[in-house]
């Protein structure tokens, strides 16, 4: 793992701020990405929860 440096809250203005490096930030993006697989297993979990009446309602924003 490379060195990772933390900025504090103070001086950012907003939450902590991270460095990382290049390849690092790369690879959790290339992690993100949804696949066929995860909309089909979502899919079949929502059905579960609203066949069973627990579905959370989805708000607009």
């Amino acid at each position: 793992m490379g060195k990772i440096v933390t900025i504090p809250r103070e001086l950012s203005r907003e939450k902590e701020l991270v460095i990382i490096p290049r390849r690092m930030y790369e690879s959790l993006l290339e992690n993100q990405k949804v696949t066929e697989q995860d909309v089909l297993r979502w899919t079949r979990e929502a059905k579960d929860l609203k066949s069973r009446g627990v579905l959370p309602k989805l708000k607009l924003w």
